[in-house]
């Protein structure tokens, strides 16, 4: 079966600027793990803008920004799909986990790295499928969860799901292999 591409790079950000640390990783070629659902939203839900109150008048006086509404950070919950080696496919979830969380990383496609567990690292993520990609992700949380749909045959396929924190939901990130 032909996957789109899931591509990830992690990034350090300083409060000022984002610098890439390692490659840009394929999931399905890396880990073995494709992405099933991404539900990037294109315009999410914008801040609270400000205003006041008068008790004496109708309605509210809200101020609008003169170059427009502000969009809020958002959550999403991603399905991801493994597709590979029933005996492998342990090591590879891990491997995975370990990497969006940035507790390893590649310095090229093969060589795996293992950095400190307090590095400040967030993704970069670019799906193929919705041609959408955004910076300043991070994963809030790895569901404890394996649901395995076929366990006789050798090309095993396992979902799972992770919980991102996306940042900036604003700036559009296109990532190639």
């Amino acid at each position: 079966m032909d996957y789109k591409k899931l591509l990830i790079l992690q990034q350090t950000y300083d409060g000022n600027t984002y610098s890439n640390v390692g490659v840009t990783i394929d999931t399905q070629a890396q880990f073995n793990v494709v992405c099933q659902d991404f539900p990037f939203k294109y315009l999410p839900e914008s801040k609270e803008l400000p205003k006041r109150d008068w008790y004496d008048e109708d309605g509210e006086d809200v101020y609008v920004p003169k170059d427009g509404l502000r969009l809020a950070a958002y959550d999403l919950e991603v399905k991801f799909l493994y597709v590979g080696s029933e005996s492998s496919m342990s090591a590879n979830i891990k491997d995975f986990i370990d990497f969006i969380c940035g507790r390893i990383n590649y310095t090229s496609k093969s060589n795996k790295v293992t950095v400190n567990v307090t590095q400040n690292v967030m993704l970069c993520v670019y799906d193929q499928y919705t041609k959408t990609g955004r910076r300043g992700v991070f994963v809030k949380e790895v569901s404890s969860e394996l649901f395995a749909y076929d366990d006789v045959n050798s090309e095993v396929i396992g979902m799972f799901k992770v919980k991102f924190r996306v940042t900036d939901p604003v700036t559009d990130i296109e990532l190639t292999a």
